[in-house]
């Protein structure tokens, strides 16, 4: 739990103009040495911060936050060694436009702007989202998710300096990626309930133009069924013609209206209609506290990606079944194409998962144990090739345990967000 303390409250009641400056704000708090430090290698953005005429609000990662750095899959490569560019956008990441207090947040998610604009991480229209969320309970919590569904909880909020305010988080916010990279990551945590069949079949006809799209047009939403829902509807899907196939595909894509930005669900509304890539309309509902889409479930919902949103669902749409109804009160929804498939899922079965693209994120082992990313040359079950960490001991080099360990944290995040997908289907 974080309180105002008695110092937070005082700084409160004090003008700007006699409040402490962001450093040495930094400089009064010892657990935040190595941020301060951090920031002291990237004067550009020090000095921004500095000189800011607008509010901000910093997460600032306590010590024990930075000292985990390497070992994250995403960031690690940035902070070991170090590489200033790359640095500096995670630090971006880090800092939102605007004053937010714990007083001016709530029980739902609300998704924030961040400095992060650099393309590879945010193409994206004002900047990377962060999502932030007061969570009740007997003890609330500040919550704050990025890429990968990361969560960093506030130690201590509301530090006032003369620029705005500071939130202690213990870690990192994650710059999102790339929807197959965020997509396979994802299917690490639990094979049942992935998306590798979905990003698969982005993958499976000589045309890439819709693979290729959904990689690079600003502020995509992609509505993803996970493998389960894919494979309930084999063999009909597998049986499409290319051409069907993409139309069927872009059916599941919405992208950005005169500006409007990705569709997070903070922003649907009750019996809407938005229209697809595909060019027919899809419908929201939301019943039994759960959001539907046309009659997919919703089962996750608000997964950052580098150009947008994805939300996951436990059925396949299908343009020609625009009218599809929901039932709430069932678990699972029929699925809305033909199929004769009656067996219970087994993985080896999900359609498409052999056309994955390069550089996906598998369950692949070595000899070693390590699980992490694979380079597959080309698609349609082409070589692989697993890459793991230096197991070189020396004070200048990461084991591969200690990897395998940030590695397992992610996976374990991921498992948290499905569970808690589930759990809310059951409520």
């Amino acid at each position: 739990m974080y309180f105002l303390s008695f110092s937070v409250l005082l700084a409160s009641l004090i003008s700007p103009s006699l409040q402490a400056s962001l450093q040495d704000t930094l400089a009064s708090h010892p657990n935040l040495t190595s941020f301060a430090e951090q920031l002291g290698k990237l004067p550009g953005i020090l000095d921004r911060l500095e000189s800011s005429d607008t509010p901000l609000t910093i997460l600032a990662p306590d010590n024990a936050a930075m000292a985990k750095t390497i070992y994250y899959p995403v960031l690690g490569p940035a902070f070991q060694p170090a590489d200033p560019e790359e640095t500096r956008f995670i630090m971006q990441y880090h800092v939102l436009p605007g004053k937010h207090t714990s007083d001016m947040m709530n029980s739902t998610f609300q998704y924030y702007s961040t400095w992060l604009d650099n393309s590879t991480y945010a193409n994206v229209t004002g900047g990377q989202k962060v999502g932030g969320v007061i969570q009740a309970g007997a003890i609330p919590q500040m919550v704050w998710t990025s890429g990968f569904s990361s969560r960093s909880i506030v130690r201590e909020a509301d530090i006032e300096f003369d620029g705005g305010v500071l939130h202690i988080i213990d870690s990192l916010v994650i710059p999102p990626t790339s929807f197959p990279d965020t997509a396979s990551r994802f299917s690490l945590a639990v094979e049942l309930y992935g998306l590798n069949s979905f990003v698969g079949a982005m993958y499976a006809t000589p045309n890439t133009t819709l693979a290729s799209l959904l990689n690079t047009t600003t502020d995509v939403t992609i509505f993803a069924p996970n493998n389960v829902a894919m494979e309930s509807v084999t063999p009909t899907i597998t049986d499409l013609s290319n051409t069907t196939l993409q139309d069927l595909l872009a059916y599941h894509v919405v992208l950005s209206q005169s500006g409007s930005g990705s569709l997070f669900s903070t922003s649907f509304g009750n019996d809407t209609k938005i229209t697809t890539l595909q060019g027919e309309s899809l419908t929201l509902t939301f019943s039994s506290n759960s959001w539907f889409v046309n009659s997919a479930r919703i089962i996750n919902q608000d997964l950052l990606l580098s150009n947008g949103v994805m939300h996951v669902l436990d059925n396949v749409l299908s343009p020609n079944a625009t009218n599809a109804q929901p039932v709430p009160a069932s678990a699972t929804q029929a699925p809305v194409l033909q199929t004769t498939l009656a067996a219970e899922f087994n993985s080896s079965m999900a359609p498409f998962t052999t056309n994955l693209p390069n550089a996906v994120v598998t369950t692949e082992q070595g000899t070693d144990g390590y699980v992490g990313s694979v380079t597959v040359s080309g698609t349609g079950g082409g070589a692989i090739q697993t890459s793991r960490p230096s197991s070189s001991s020396g004070s200048g080099g990461s084991s591969s345990g200690a990897v395998d360990a940030r590695v397992g944290e992610l996976v374990m995040v991921w498992v948290g967000v499905v569970v808690l997908g589930l759990a809310l289907l059951m409520a």
